[in-house]
């Protein structure tokens, strides 16, 4: 009983050790052991209202999902749009030409998990001012 206890301990100590140099090189080398989504800005991102806009898209590598988010630079970074839920899918941003009503920037081609394409209005302070079929 003595030996296989000892063989159990040695099994244990060495599991132990693999995970923590397994996690020390995937922190060294700037990864985790476990998958965390990933985001990165599409281009091309239009000027607008003084302010550059794009689509920021995350990759959720567990769920294997791709989804879109209208975000803002502001202070060099992306800031994704309050209020403003993540999208299936999109159309590239076009910059804004021709007379857009009072108050709205540009328009975006979204569309959610289960609805129908749809055009959103993008007001100067970064939300949906005006929703149209």
């Amino acid at each position: 009983m003595g030996q296989v206890a000892l063989g159990l301990r040695s099994l244990v100590f060495r599991i132990v050790v693999f995970f923590v140099m397994a996690a020390l090189l995937a922190w060294t080398l700037g990864g985790t052991l476990w998958p965390r989504p990933v985001s990165a800005i599409q281009r091309p991102v239009i000027n607008a209202g003084g302010s550059q806009w794009g689509w920021k898209v995350t990759v959720n590598p567990t769920s294997l999902e791709v989804s879109y988010q209208l975000a803002e630079r502001r202070d060099g970074s992306w800031e994704p749009v309050e209020g403003l839920e993540a999208f299936h899918a999109v159309r590239p941003l076009v910059a804004p030409t021709g007379a857009l009503p009072s108050g709205v920037l540009f328009n975006v081609s979204v569309r959610g998990r289960s609805d129908q394409p749809r055009v959103l209005a993008i007001g100067a302070s970064g939300r949906v001012v005006k929703a149209s079929d």
